[in-house]
């Protein structure tokens, strides 16, 4: 079972590089505030929803590595 959550260093991990994990995390949490969750408006946030991420953000599923061969 996966997490709820991503954080930047997981997605380092997944072969993103550091700024472009940041901006996806910043993107995922704006989709969030203006969908009323005024949590996720803190910048210093270094998490975001696994769901926003793979549905709206990037439009895959995010794999842990796990399961490659």
């Amino acid at each position: 079972m996966s997490k709820a959550t991503v954080t930047k260093k997981e997605l380092e991990a997944m072969g993103f590089r550091p700024n472009q994990a940041k901006k996806i995390l910043h993107e995922a949490r704006q989709v969030m505030v203006k969908r009323g969750k005024t949590f996720w408006a803190n910048p210093r946030l270094e998490v975001a929803p696994r769901g926003i991420i793979e549905d709206v953000i990037l439009g895959f599923p995010l794999d842990e590595g796990d399961d490659d061969v």
